[in-house]
């Protein structure tokens, strides 16, 4: 791969559903998810089994 082909890699946030949550996370910030559910932590990059990242541009 060239350098000029380099880009920077850009990941889906996994929404967390809490019981402190809201609807700003998605509504204000325009996250993907229910606007129904109340969600309290977005997890922008992720490694834990069960809630890794997923690469949302490129070939990755």
């Amino acid at each position: 791969m060239k350098m000029s082909e380099l880009y920077p890699l850009k990941f889906e946030p996994v929404l967390k559903e809490t019981i402190w949550g809201g609807t700003s996370l998605v509504k204000r910030y325009n996250k993907k998810g229910d606007p129904g559910k109340t969600y309290g932590e977005s997890w922008e990059i992720s490694a834990v089994q069960d809630n890794l990242s997923v690469v949302s541009n490129g070939f990755l």
